[in-house]
């Protein structure tokens, strides 16, 4: 990715990249800033796009091969090819270390087959972009400086109030600060109680405070927000996937403490920011590791009942909120005789 910035700011580029990877955020904003330094997006004579089973490799090629026009550089974007899972003719993939120096080809793709000839060819001619998940720490710095060019200034722990509430998806988070950004008018701290007032859960945010008040004890406010939550056209389903995935991690979080991890360490393994990691342990704490074992496996079972017609999605969900909640908070010494 340092090489592909360096590009961009140089005004030299390589024949061909492929943009891949998870993130749809950055692949789409490197996508579009590499196109536009390329080629103005106003110069539809230079600048052409394929998008899915359109991408054909001969057109491709044919074009590739045909000189810009009034121009120094010709784009091709090809999006969503395919290309580099089902993988491309061997022409085409020995075609790209043949493009004209003209022409830049640029691949947009959400996922790749690092064994296909495609992706060999373009790692070796040092085009590949992985577009990840950012960090805990790179995604800070990255909300930090969005709000700072709308000059707006937010605290740490306000950030992580942000991402706890709305998640981890760039694409989410740009949209609430931009409403945040819009909600505060000229003032220019943004603060908790403004994100409580504008900015939206995401579903996984929300099932994991349902979880929170499920471990506590809070029957009501669990079956509350699970209502909120069927309110809001979310599919029963996936609140129940959502929930059993939630179970995982705090059989994780169980187990890493036990084991004395780091918070970071923690964090890397259960696959969350870390400054949630003090929240999973403390649901975790309140049960024994083994009516969590059993927790993931009730909601297995339950989702394996739905999709057999024994019980319907919303019942199921409904009934492992009101099992798991009514267990009494103590832990595992506590429970020990249950």
């Amino acid at each position: 990715m340092d090489s592909l910035r360096d590009d961009i700011k140089k005004g030299v580029f390589k024949r061909v990249y492929l943009i891949w990877g998870e993130e749809d955020y950055l692949r789409d904003y490197y996508k579009k800033t590499l196109s536009d330094a390329v080629v103005p997006s106003g110069d539809t004579m230079n600048r052409s796009v394929f998008t899915g089973k359109e991408a054909n490799e001969e057109k491709i090629m044919a074009l590739a091969e045909t000189l810009p026009f009034m121009s120094e550089k010709r784009l091709i974007l090809v999006e969503d090819s395919g290309f580099f899972k089902k993988g491309a003719d061997k022409e085409f993939s020995d075609y790209l270390e043949h493009i004209p120096e003209e022409t830049v080809l640029v691949f947009s793709e959400a996922e790749v087959d690092k064994k296909t000839r495609m992706f060999k060819t373009v790692t070796k001619l040092e085009g590949s972009v992985e577009c990840k998940k950012p960090g805990e720490r790179d995604l800070k710095v990255w909300i930090g400086s969005i709000l700072s060019k709308s000059g707006k200034k937010i605290r740490a722990s306000t950030v992580d109030f942000l991402i706890s509430k709305s998640g981890t998806d760039m694409y989410l988070l740009k949209n609430e600060m931009d409403k945040l950004i819009s909600y505060c008018g000229e003032r220019e701290e943004i603060t908790v109680e403004d994100i409580r007032e504008i900015a939206s859960s995401n579903l996984q945010s929300s099932v994991f405070s349902m979880i929170d008040d499920i471990a506590a004890g809070r029957q009501k406010k669990a079956l509350e927000k699970y209502y909120e939550m069927l309110l809001l056209k979310e599919a029963p389903m996936k609140i129940l996937s959502l929930i059993s995935r939630e179970f995982n991690k705090l059989v994780l979080a169980k187990e890493l403490s036990k084991e004395k991890k780091g918070s970071r360490e923690m964090a890397g393994v259960m696959q969350v920011p870390e400054f949630s990691v003090k929240k999973y342990v403390a649901a975790a704490s309140r049960y024994t590791s083994r009516q969590l074992l059993d927790a993931v496996d009730d909601c297995l079972k339950t989702e394996d009942d739905v999709k057999k017609g024994k019980i319907t999605d919303t019942l199921g969900a409904e009934l492992l909120i009101i099992k798991y909640s009514g267990f009494k908070s103590g832990g595992d010494n506590a429970r020990a005789a249950q």
